[in-house]
């Protein structure tokens, strides 16, 4: 099954800016992982690892492309923009990069720049459910363990959210938030920033020395949040 040219270019932007700044940091390539999983057929899953590896051949097949119709710029530049806060904030090298890449899909640069501000808002909002989440999993089984509560500091380091915000939101690790109020932070945001949320949460599950009570913490939510058990499933087991 071919890919569409929203696919290839959500692909080829995302890629592109996770080599901005001439390193793949952990959460980039997380993001960059979920995007193919959701998106590329298996058979073509190996060819396209390779190209997110170099950044010439992304180049390259960016070249090659048409362009997709002007409707799907944003949605792609969005996603795009995302990998670059996966690390906590976009850097100058990044929102270069990202600058280009508008200019090929025909996007005035004002507008980009600020919906670039939009989604960084947006980003901030998902930040705080998922440092509200990550801190309830370090606690699941009763007690933060030294695994969890590393993880769960490396996960606020790569929030985007400014200094003062990620003080506040390191507290939780030891005063974690109700289910409800953690299920009503992601429902409110958009489906595919439930979906990122979730990814964003994986290396927590994983810290856990035991995991159980974690793992079923994690796939409970993504049920109640309308994100399937299979996907819910596929993030844990990728």
């Amino acid at each position: 099954m071919a890919l569409s040219p929203e696919q290839e270019w959500t692909l080829v932007a995302c890629g592109l800016v996770a080599h901005a700044d001439g390193i793949l940091e952990v959460g980039e390539w997380d993001q960059v992982l979920w995007m193919i999983d959701e998106r590329l057929p298996a058979d073509e899953t190996e060819a396209w690892l390779e190209r997110l590896a170099d950044r010439d051949a992304l180049e390259e097949r960016a070249g090659e492309l048409p362009l997709p119709p002007p409707f799907l710029a944003e949605t792609i530049l969005e996603r795009a923009w995302r990998i670059a806060l996966a690390d906590g904030r976009g850097s100058d090298d990044e929102a270069g990069v990202h600058d280009e890449l508008a200019s090929r899909l025909g996007v005035d640069l004002e507008q980009n720049r600020a919906w670039r501000v939009q989604w960084g808002a947006q980003a901030g909002r998902r930040a705080v459910a998922v440092a509200s989440f990550a801190a309830m999993l370090a606690n699941a089984d009763g007690i933060a363990d030294s695994g969890e509560r590393a993880e769960f500091e490396d996960l606020l380091a790569r929030l985007p959210v400014d200094g003062g915000r990620r003080d506040e939101l390191a507290t939780l690790i030891d005063t974690p938030p109700g289910l409800d109020e953690v299920v009503g932070r992601l429902a409110a945001l958009p489906p595919e920033e439930r979906g990122i949320a979730m990814v964003t949460l994986v290396p927590i599950v994983r810290s856990s020395f035991g995991g159980a009570a974690e793992r079923e913490l994690f796939l409970s939510l993504a049920e109640r949040v309308a994100i399937s058990r299979d996907d819910a499933l596929r993030m844990l087991d990728r």
